[in-house]
């Protein structure tokens, strides 16, 4: 009779067999127990259950077989014929993460740091295209810096949706989705408090506290909040920070849950980058090589300043055993200050090391309304289980830009031995420039299909766009769009973790704007198709996820050849990835190598700013008595300029990591770019402006919690 219960693992789906079906088996064998016993002669045959050993809760390393709420449902990423990162806030932290940007150096597929150190954003590219930025779901970017650069601190997790996933959330960049989660409140009581000094003046103090507010738990807090006060490698660029985030969640029953988030941030800063020309960082120029710490504008009247006030609500409701319902809204006030003066885009310095300068300047704001709500369902047909999901989303944002400014400054300025305030850049004044708007919505449809080792997930989408142009005296103009995009994947689970899978999947991304010859932009559209192979050992400890990817750009947006216009060209992008993840008892091993070609599918020329090869290794052990260490190596291929020149070279950076926890304190140091290496990330083009990547950073971080 007991030959009935079988324990065994389902091709690595990353489920752990609940405790509430444990205690239903529990009770099953003893109701036969006692028939038994009693003598009674009915016969109690027990439904299989399968059982996959996976990561512990909390697990902040192997995170395959968790579910990521970028893939909006609930299947593991295991289960999931698509390719799906998590990078773990905690995980990023103790390889020297301070930003979503340096969170995915260790990521395959993923180029961080694109555009080299910069205090505007976090740039990265994704199978050597853009991405994307959404926080807890929703999109978080429009325009151009006009948003407030996400602290590392109010995250729990980086999640990294790669390729074309505009099914899922409509307005997608090719390249696929980085989306941000923030930390919400715990039932678990939590307090810690965090402090940080570095390289750079860097000295920041965060406390995160977590608990219930009441004795039933129904009300549960949490208060995360930062300050920071930081010099930068650039000098006279400061990088201060203030984040106060509240947020509390409402439980009433275990089937309704009701988060309100708030969110107030305000960064002050400058513009690290200072477009040095070609001559003077990649190659020599006529004094020699421009310093990575040259600042070229005036110290007194350079900033960048960002402020976002936000609400969040995110809720969810159970209907029945089957059904749940989930919202998502947002509303996002946000603006931005800059001030910055730099050296001119082409201009070369003279043989006394003499050039001109731009200024620059702009005050804009971003104004969001953004939802997304779907209905969820978890149904059984015969063999098949189905996870369905039907939703809605909207967004409703406007940005604007006045005072904007950008001219060449008179006279000349020495790049070798600046001398300052010899302008008065007060003198200049800007003008408004039409504002954006964007009111876009979209259905779609997802079924997540599991017949025994087989996976079929498939999704479709239609998306209605209207693109607005504000022009102060001239009205509106619009460009209405709309798209069906749809995606596909099939997987087969073998029962010894390994699980192959081929999927395709489309883009569509409206663009504003005409091409310079009295027409309007045309949508930037795309596909991908993919093949690969995903591995989750039964005992949790090793995983694997291998992709080959061909994806297809029509109508990419570049600079024109008409003067003040743009072309739309195609990008043709194949290549393949590989991560591995192994954990063998005090040991942690991450190990990543991506290699694509990037190309024009006209000129057959590199993309710009693309490394077609890059590669990361990260080891650390945890000692007996409260050490640990980290050691790792990057390694970034060689990255072009437009029109395929000029070449940045190739560089292997390195890493690493000194940990020592006692009690309730743990002191963490890190070091990345541990040889100083003073290397260009990128360039524009041949004799044009070019790009430092990060110098090196030590910082040495004290928690303690209580």
């Amino acid at each position: 009779m007991f030959s009935n219960i079988h324990c065994k693992g389902k091709g690595g789906s990353g489920k752990v067999l609940p405790v509430a079906g444990i205690n239903r088996i529990a009770l099953a064998v003893a109701g036969a127990w006692f028939s038994m016993s009693a003598g009674a002669q009915t016969t109690v045959t027990l439904p299989e259950v399968r059982v996959t050993a996976a990561p512990a809760a909390g697990d902040e390393f192997i995170t395959q077989g968790k579910a990521a709420s970028v893939g909006k449902n609930r299947a593991s990423i295991q289960d999931t014929p698509f390719s799906i990162s998590v990078v773990d806030a905690k995980q990023a932290a103790e390889a020297g993460a301070t930003n979503i940007e340096s969170a995915l150096l260790y990521s395959a597929g993923v180029y961080a740091g694109r555009y080299g150190f910069d205090t505007r954003g976090d740039w990265a590219a994704v199978r050597g295209m853009t991405t994307s930025s959404y926080v807890d779901g929703l999109r978080s970017i429009y325009g151009f810096y006009n948003n407030v650069r996400p602290e590392f601190y109010t995250l729990e997790r980086v999640e990294v949706l790669k390729g074309p996933s505009s099914v899922l959330y409509g307005q997608a960049e090719l390249g696929g989705i980085v989306n941000a989660v923030s930390k919400l409140p715990k039932r678990e009581r939590s307090r810690e408090i965090e402090v940080q000094v570095g390289s750079h003046n860097r000295k920041q103090v965060g406390m995160d506290f977590t608990g219930p507010v009441n004795e039933d738990g129904t009300l549960l807090y949490r208060l995360v909040a930062l300050k920071r006060n930081s010099d930068t490698q650039v000098d006279y660029v400061n990088d201060d920070a203030v984040v106060l985030m509240p947020s509390l969640t409402w439980r009433p029953n275990t089937d309704t849950s009701v988060t309100v988030l708030y969110t107030y941030q305000k960064n002050e800063s400058k513009v690290s980058s200072q477009f040095l020309p070609m001559q003077g960082t990649l190659v020599s120029g006529s004094q020699g090589y421009i310093p990575s710490s040259r600042f070229a504008g005036e110290p007194g009247w350079d900033r960048y300043d960002t402020k976002k006030n936000e609400l969040t609500l995110l809720a969810e409701h159970r209907l029945n055993e089957t059904w749940n319902v989930k919202a998502n809204l947002r509303r996002t006030d946000s603006s931005s200050v800059t001030k910055e003066i730099y050296t001119r885009v082409g201009s070369v310095p003279d043989a006394a090391g003499n050039m001109q300068r731009t200024i620059s300047a702009a005050d804009r704001s971003t104004d969001v309304w953004a939802a997304d709500v779907r209905l969820e369902g978890d149904i059984r047909l015969g063999p098949t289980r189905h996870r369905v999901t039907a939703g809605l989303d909207y967004q409703n944002a406007l940005w604007t830009e006045g005072n904007y400014l950008s001219a060449t400054l008179p006279g000349t300025f020495n790049i070798y031995n600046p001398v300052y305030g010899t302008i008065n850049p007060n003198s200049y004044t800007g003008t408004d420039r039409p504002d954006n708007k964007i009111i876009q919505t979209g259905l779609y449809l997802m079924d997540h299909m599991e017949w025994g080792p087989w996976v079929l997930s498939g999704a479709v989408r239609r998306d209605e766009a209207d693109n607005q142009t504000i022009t102060p005296g001239a009205g509106v103009s619009s460009v209405k769009n709309g798209a069906t995009t749809g995606q596909l994947g099939l997987m087969y689970r073998f029962a010894n973790g390994i699980s192959p899978y081929i999927s395709t999947s489309e883009a569509f991304v409206p663009n504003l704007g005409t091409d310079g010859a009295g027409g309007y932009l045309k949508p930037t559209t795309g596909s991908q198709d993919e093949v690969g192979i995903k591995y989750l050992a039964p005992s949790g400890n090793t995983s694997v996820a291998f992709a080959m990817f061909d994806i297809k750009q029509k109508n990419r947006v570049v600079a024109g050849s008409t003067p003040g216009g743009q072309e739309q060209v195609g990008s043709v992008i194949e290549g393949w990835e590989i991560e591995a993840r192994h954990r063998m008892g005090r040991l942690e091993l991450l190990g990543n190598y991506t290699d694509m070609n990037a190309l024009n599918d006209q000129t057959r020329q590199r993309l710009s700013s693309v490394a077609e090869k890059t590669a990361s290794a990260w080891a650390q052990y945890h000692f007996t008595g409260g050490w640990r260490a980290g050691v790792g190596g990057r390694y970034i291929g060689d990255v072009t300029g437009a029109n395929g020149t000029p070449i940045a070279p190739s560089v292997a950076l390195y890493d690493a990591m000194v940990g020592y926890s006692i009690g309730q304190w743990d002191f963490r140091l890190n070091m990345q770019n541990i040889g100083d290496k003073e290397y260009v990330s990128w360039c524009r083009g041949l004799n044009q402006d070019c790009g430092y990547g990060s110098r090196r950073n030590v910082l040495l971080t004290a928690n303690f919690k209580f």
